[in-house]
Order: C-alpha cells, then sequence, then structure tokens
C-alpha cells in the first residue's frame, strides 16, 4: 500500500470518528433540554393546579345605628325601578311593615345626564329635604344599580339637606348571588352617606334580610 492510500485512509477514519462524536453530543444536547423543558412545564402546570381559585372578593362594610325609630319620623323610599309596583317596591313596603311612607318613583320623573340642563331633578329633591329615613331600592342591571338611580345621583350636589338621616338600601335582582351589585353600590352609597353626613344603616336583598332591617329600622 503507498503512501498517499495510507493518508487517504487515515484522513476518512478520523473524518468518520469526529462526525460520530458531533452526532452523539448533539443528541445528549437536545435530551438534556427537552428534559429541563418537561421538568419546568410540569412544576409550573403543578403549582398552577396546586393554588386556589381566586374567590370573588367581598367588600368589608360598616354600617351605622338608626337615629330615627320613632312613629313621628319623616319616611321617603325612592325608587329606582322602571316598575312602581315591581319586586323593589314590594320589597320596600315589607322593610316599612305598615309604617306611613312616601314613594317616589323615578321612573315618573324626567331626570338628564349631567350637563344636559336639570330637568325634574329638583322636584324630586325637594320630596327627600328634611327625611329621617329614606330608603332607596334599585333592581340589579349588568351587576350594579340602574340607570335612573346612577343618573339621579350624578346630579346631586354636596348640600346639608339630609343632614343625619337614615339610610338604608335595598338591592333587588334575579340571581340568588348579588355579591358584586352591592358591593359596587354599597361603594358609592357608603361614600354619598360620609360626604352628606347620614346614617347607613342597611342593606337588604332577600326577604329575610328585609325582614331583619325592619326591626333595625323600629329600634329592636
Amino acid at each position: 500500500m503507498n503512501t498517499a492510500l495510507k493518508k487517504a485512509i487515515v484522513y476518512i477514519v478520523v473524518f468518520l470518528l469526529g462526525l460520530g462524536i458531533g452526532v452523539v453530543a448533539i443528541w445528549d444536547f437536545g435530551g438534556r433540554s427537552s428534559s429541563g423543558a418537561s421538568s419546568a412545564s410540569q412544576t409550573s402546570s403543578s403549582t398552577a393546579s396546586s393554588s386556589p381559585s381566586a374567590a370573588p372578593a367581598q367588600a368589608a362594610r360598616a354600617f351605622d345605628k338608626p337615629q330615627h325609630t320613632g312613629n313621628d319620623s319623616k319616611r321617603v323610599f325612592l325608587n329606582a325601578s322602571k316598575n312602581k309596583d315591581g319586586n323593589t317596591a314590594s320589597l320596600a313596603k315589607q322593610l316599612f311593615d305598615g309604617q306611613s311612607y312616601r314613594q317616589i318613583d323615578l321612573v315618573d320623573y324626567h331626570i338628564p345626564q349631567t350637563g344636559q340642563g336639570e330637568g325634574d331633578f329638583a322636584k324630586v329633591w325637594d320630596q327627600l329635604k328634611g327625611a329621617d329615613v329614606i330608603v332607596i331600592g334599585t333592581p340589579v342591571y349588568w351587576s350594579n344599580m340602574s340607570g335612573y338611580l346612577k343618573t339621579f345621583i350624578d346630579n346631586v350636589e354636596i348640600n346639608d339637606d339630609l343632614k343625619a338621616a337614615d339610610l338604608y338600601l335595598i338591592v333587588q335582582g334575579a340571581d340568588a348571588d348579588q355579591t358584586n351589585a352591592i358591593n359596587s353600590t354599597y361603594g358609592t352609597m357608603n361614600r354619598i352617606a360620609k360626604r352628606f353626613s347620614l346614617n347607613f344603616v342597611g342593606i337588604g336583598q332577600t326577604s329575610d334580610q328585609i325582614k331583619q332591617l325592619h326591626q333595625t329600622m323600629i329600634g329592636k
């Protein structure tokens, strides 16, 4: 065998050895990467599955004691439903339970959005002035108060016309759980109570809750 042939054979053997080592290295790196990714995926999945489901947040609610429990109190029910004698009005009647009160149906009044004139806002406000007990009732629309009530509130300006009155809230809806609606409406009403120096006594959604509020209303 001549020298040139020997060199050629040596070159071929070296080439094949190098190729084999490269393939092994690539395979090993790929396997380790895949294993690491799988491990990370399993860890992430395990962590996610072990985390508890986030429960709906419930706002902490604080209420005041009523200051007007006598029979001579001036009581007003502000009905923010489109129905004058619907479920919201029915719960208000149950809350007063025989006590005299005046019902104001916002559906009977034209109160425009702010910046579009006053409309009948003053007519409604004049009936609320000097009230000792105010019950506001709203049906639930998209987990919030009705548009009637929101528009009325948007037109309110800070004053002392309702100072020291007892405020009760009825939030009425078809769903058994109105937590979201109560939370959002409570936040608004609590802010109003603070700005107008009202006694925010409580919120009722169900018939049983309304019965309990009535006992509070009459001082029991």
